[in-house]
Formats: C-alpha cells, sequence, structure tokens
C-alpha cells in the first residue's frame, strides 16, 4: 500500500563516517586485488635444481593471474626441506618488479632438498622443487677430521644417521663411527661362518640402514642390520650366477632396488635383487668395450 510507505513527519537521512567500515572494505579491497593464481605463477633460475653448501642462490618467481596476465601483491611464502631429515634453510623474498619476485636461499646442508614456493598458502607450477646440494669447492680434499688405529680400511659408506661405517679389511670386521669420528660398534672377525669374514672389501648401506659387505676371500656377500646383526648371505667360489671369485665392490640403486657387485676374478658385475636373488650380470675379460681386468 503506497500510504504506508508515506512518511507522516519530516524525515532526514545522515551519513555517519565509520571508520571500522571504513577499515574493513579497504581490507575486502586489498583481498580481491591479491588475484595471483598458483596454478599459473612460475620460477625461474638454476636454484631450482642445484646449489652449492654456504652459496646463496637467487630464483625468481613471476606471478600471473587465471588469464596468464601480470599480477600483483601475492602472499609468496618459501622454504628449502632437507629431504633426509627435514632441517629447513631460511628464505628471503623481496619484490624486483611489477609482477617479478626474488627469493635467495643460503643452503647449510649438503644432499637432495625440497624448495617449497607458495602463494597464498599454495604451491605453484612446479612446486616442490628438487635441488641437489652440493659441497662447497673450498671444502674438497680438506680433511674435517680423521680417524685412525685402523687395520688397512678399504669400503666406505653412510647411512640416513651420517653414521660412517668402514670395512677394515685386515681387521676382518665392519667398524662404525659417528659423523665426529667416535667408534659405536664393531662386528665381525676372521672365519668363514656367517657373521665373519676374510678381508671384506666393498661396503654400502640401504635404504633400510642395512649394510652389505662383499667378503672377499669368502666369496660371498653378507648383509647385517644397522647394529650388526646377521641378516642373510649369498654365494661360493665359482662363476655362475650367485657365485664369486673375490668379489670386490658394492653400490646399490635405490630406485630399482638392485645391487651391483664387482666380481673381480669373474671379470664381470653381477647384479642382485635386494633379497640376494640372481637379476643378471654383464662383462667378461679384456679390453674392450663392456669387458673388464679384475673390476
Amino acid at each position: 500500500n503506497p500510504d504506508t510507505l508515506a512518511p507522516e513527519e519530516e524525515a532526514k537521512i545522515l551519513l555517519v563516517a565509520d571508520n571500522d567500515l571504513h577499515h574493513a572494505c579497504e581490507k575486502f579491497a586489498e583481498v580481491v586485488a591479491q588475484t595471483a593464481c598458483p596454478d599459473k605463477c612460475y620460477s625461474t633460475g638454476n636454484g631450482l635444481k642445484s646449489a652449492t653448501v654456504g652459496e646463496p642462490v637467487t630464483v625468481t618467481v613471476h606471478n600471473v593471474d587465471q588469464q596468464g596476465k601480470n599480477t600483483t601483491k601475492p602472499a609468496l611464502t618459501a622454504e628449502l626441506v632437507r629431504s633426509r631429515d627435514a632441517t629447513r634453510a631460511e628464505c628471503q623474498v623481496r619484490r624486483v618488479g611489477k609482477s617479478k619476485y626474488e627469493l635467495q636461499y643460503q643452503p647449510a646442508t649438503r644432499g637432495e632438498h625440497q624448495l617449497h614456493i607458495r602463494i597464498n598458502g599454495k604451491n605453484i607450477k612446479g612446486s616442490p622443487y628438487t635441488v641437489t646440494v652440493m659441497p662447497s669447492p673450498q671444502s674438497l680434499g680438506k680433511p674435517v677430521r680423521s680417524i685412525g688405529n685402523l687395520q688397512r680400511p678399504w669400503g666406505i659408506a653412510t647411512n640416513s644417521r651420517g653414521h660412517i661405517v668402514v670395512a677394515e679389511r685386515n681387521g676382518h670386521c665392519v667398524l662404525v663411527f659417528t659423523p665426529e669420528g667416535q667408534k659405536i660398534r664393531s662386528f665381525g672377525s676372521n672365519g668363514a661362518s656367517h657373521g665373519q669374514f676374510k678381508y671384506p672389501r666393498g661396503v654400502v648401506v640401504d635404504k633400510d640402514d642395512n649394510i652389505i659387505v662383499t667378503d672377499r676371500y669368502n666369496h660371498r656377500i653378507q648383509k647385517f642390520t644397522s647394529e650388526g646383526k646377521f641378516l642373510m648371505a649369498v654365494g661360493t667360489s665359482g662363476s655362475g650366477p650367485q657365485q664369486f671369485k673375490h668379489p670386490s665392490g658394492a653400490s646399490i640403486c635405490n630406485t630399482s632396488d638392485k645391487i651391483y657387485i664387482a666380481d673381480s676374478h669373474n671379470h664381470r658385475i653381477q647384479i642382485l635383487n635386494m633379497d640376494f636373488t640372481f637379476s643378471s650380470s654383464f662383462g667378461t675379460q679384456g679390453s674392450g668395450t663392456g669387458q673388464f681386468e679384475n673390476p
């Protein structure tokens, strides 16, 4: 009814400034302005793949919106995380252009790391990036510390905790040290029984920290827990599958879960599965391509 809408008294509308409302509108406008789309934003720079301990690395982040246009005001964060133990390195972020930001990090530890770059809490395109951090060239060739009183040490490896595992050839045993060089344990003695060695040479650690040792003069391979408890062995003297003649070096490919053994006097490389079953072998004696002389 139009009559009910007609005021019976003189009415006035008074506009009053509200600082809280004004502030809220400003914040709302700021949120709307943050239109950077994480799926469209991307990064460039060598620091996305490799870095060196102690050296600053720079990566450029390009901010774009849903339509692929340059944009501003992203909530940009970044962190470098070591894959092995989740050690974090601080990343500094600064604006270098209308739609470009520069982040810089300086890794303190070597090995594989993950570089996470996020906008508004979400990973940008390609993030996290796998970064391989190499040791500083200045540190190469300079001994950090020494471990003495060893009887002809031969093979050496490290486990996930940084412990150093050494095959002591003339001591017929395996030694385990802390990263600082303090002895944790040793296991093995001269002999042919399980857990004994005759001049062990190669040593390698698998992804479960089990220790695999080439037992040279017993012509076999042995596996132990990280505490030195015997798990399994394979090999006798011979040239057939799972047989060896003075095995020497050993290596593991964690992506394929294969163990590579330098079968020295058989002049070949023998490949085993992680349960010590035979996989394959290659090589013959000679100097041609694919041949070996006591590898």
